[in-house]
């Protein structure tokens, strides 16, 4: 799994911008088979909210797949709170991941 780390604070209400270069086993940029899905987990284990990344790639960038994270209360997300990424893909049917953690202020 690969570590992104500490994804920066979002104020509630804000948009937190997704990116990810996927790699395959060898570390060599590789384009996916479907898009990144994302989970992102407050406290407990059930995802706060889901979504995927673009589907294709971004800036004409092999494997560079971008997207939105909407952190408002209706998405579920509450000031003061620690949030974990974990995004997750496909290269010749291997399973990758990566995660990070964000901040909501």
């Amino acid at each position: 799994m690969t570590e992104l780390g500490f994804l920066g604070f979002v104020e509630l209400g804000a948009t937190l911008r997704l990116a990810l270069q996927c790699r395959n086993g060898s570390q060599v940029i590789t384009a996916p088979a479907a898009a990144p899905a994302w989970s992102v987990y407050g406290t407990s284990d059930t995802p706060v909210i889901t979504g995927t990344l673009g589907a294709s790639d971004a800036d004409s960038k092999t494997g560079f797949r971008t997207g939105n994270l909407v952190c408002s209360s209706g998405n579920g997300f509450a000031a003061g709170q620690r949030y974990t990424i974990r995004l997750s893909y496909e290269i010749s049917s291997t399973a990758y991941a990566a995660e990070g953690f964000f901040h909501v202020v």
